[in-house]
């Protein structure tokens, strides 16, 4: 029952810290969706949530968007999908270990980003590959973690354009990986238990719009990096039951 409420409540943080922030909901509530649904159920869920989320932020968001940025990363997204979808399946060990390396990875703290001029051919290049690493991952995990973010951050992209252009570009890269996993079924995690996570992230979406406002990013940022170790952790020390 703890880890069902603990569940529930990391998935309203989660929520309002992605719609505050432009990431976080996999982050924050991954790990024990893993350990309490497993894989196989909690890799569908996980993307239908994101999915939701990403399609509220974008629709009450506002449209001020660098569309190039859009259209690039979710291209290169689509192609790490399709590349995801053709290899071989990932047991669940292995899959927690991937989730676990990639929720370390957004603990790790960020360099300052060089002086770039947006739109370089370096600053594109580095978001291309950043997509097709974030589809894969995407697909496989339902927790891309902060690769294409950073990418954009490195190509000179303010922080408020990041997290604009995060919410469409994440709406694609969970919508195509929803579509290739499948919906989560009644069956697998009990018709109370998905509406009760979908509400839950419902709510915290619309917590962190009236956060946003009021957010300090940088306090937020150190948050993350905590519950991401200790996410990291309790995947880590469940491989070993």
């Amino acid at each position: 029952m703890f880890l069902i409420m603990a569940c529930m409540a990391l998935v309203a943080a989660g929520a309002a810290i992605q719609v505050a922030v432009g990431a976080g909901l996999s982050i924050v509530c991954g790990a024990a969706l893993f350990l309490w649904l497993g894989t196989a159920v909690g890799v569908p869920v996980l993307l239908l949530l994101n999915l939701l989320v990403s399609l509220v932020a974008t629709a009450l968001g506002g449209v001020r968007l660098r569309w190039g940025d859009v259209a690039l990363s979710s291209g290169s997204i689509l192609l790490g999908c399709a590349a995801a979808a053709v290899l071989p399946s990932i047991p669940e060990a292995a899959l927690k270990g991937i989730t676990a390396a990639v929720l370390l990875l957004a603990a790790l703290p960020r360099p300052a980003a060089p002086v770039t001029v947006p739109g370089s051919d370096k600053g594109w290049a580095g978001i291309a590959g950043a997509g097709i690493v974030t589809g894969m991952l995407t697909l496989w995990t339902a927790s891309p973690g902060p690769v294409t973010p950073v990418a954009l951050a490195r190509a000179g992209r303010s922080g408020d354009e990041v997290r604009r252009v995060m919410q469409p570009v994440s709406c694609v890269g969970y919508g195509v990986a929803l579509a290739v996993a499948g919906l989560p079924t009644t069956s697998a995690t009990g018709a109370g238990i998905l509406w009760s996570l979908i509400t839950a992230c419902l709510a915290g979406a619309g917590c962190g719009f009236m956060l946003r406002p009021r957010i300090e990013p940088g306090r937020v940022v150190k948050l993350i990096r905590l519950i991401a170790v200790a996410a990291a952790a309790l995947l880590l020390l469940s491989l070993r039951s």
